[in-house]
């Protein structure tokens, strides 16, 4: 994976961005590598964060694979 961004914009910084600008009643951030350690630790207490794979993680839920996470999405998409 090769990554190109402007330096010191990256996934934490822009998601206190957007935080400090609205307040949301249901965050969900998903990620499967150590880019989105950062973003897991920014977000506040109340969002819903996962790792997608099983290990050691920021994130307080884990899945195991991008199956898991369609289907978790099809289920939130079905209670909304």
């Amino acid at each position: 994976m090769v990554e190109i961004r402007p330096v010191g914009i990256d996934k934490d910084s822009s998601a206190l961005y957007f935080l400090s600008k609205d307040y949301f009643d249901f965050i969900l951030a998903i990620g499967d590598d150590i880019t989105d350690e950062d973003l897991f630790k920014a977000l506040p207490e109340y969002a819903y964060t996962i790792k997608v794979r099983i290990g050691v993680s920021m994130a307080k839920y884990n899945l195991y694979d991008y199956l898991d996470v369609r289907k978790l999405i099809t289920e939130l998409i079905k209670s909304s």
